[in-house]
């Protein structure tokens, strides 16, 4: 029984490490995630960020290859720390 204790502690701690190393990754996908959901004025007037208006001349966005891409930079951090977890958690 303690040895189980012991290898589930291990697994958990493995998990939470690679997760927390990965936390800033994860933060940066996600807000590349909702920057390219949305949809802006191309036009140049106004910022980079101007969302589109009934005035807008061009609009962009959603960009939809980047936001798969960042849900699978964020699928692939959960997987490891699960991955590293199950390793962690060999006898």
């Amino acid at each position: 029984m303690p040895g189980k204790i012991v290898r589930w502690s291990r697994a958990a701690a493995a998990a939470v490490g690679v997760t927390v190393v990965l936390a800033p990754v994860h933060a940066v996908a996600v807000l590349a995630f909702l920057f390219a959901s949305g949809r802006y004025d191309s036009s140049g007037r106004g910022g980079p960020f101007r969302s589109c208006t009934a005035d807008s001349v061009s609009c962009e966005g959603p960009h939809v290859p980047v936001m798969a891409g960042c849900a699978l930079v964020v699928l692939g951090g959960l997987l490891l720390a699960g991955w590293a977890g199950r390793r962690a958690a060999r006898p």
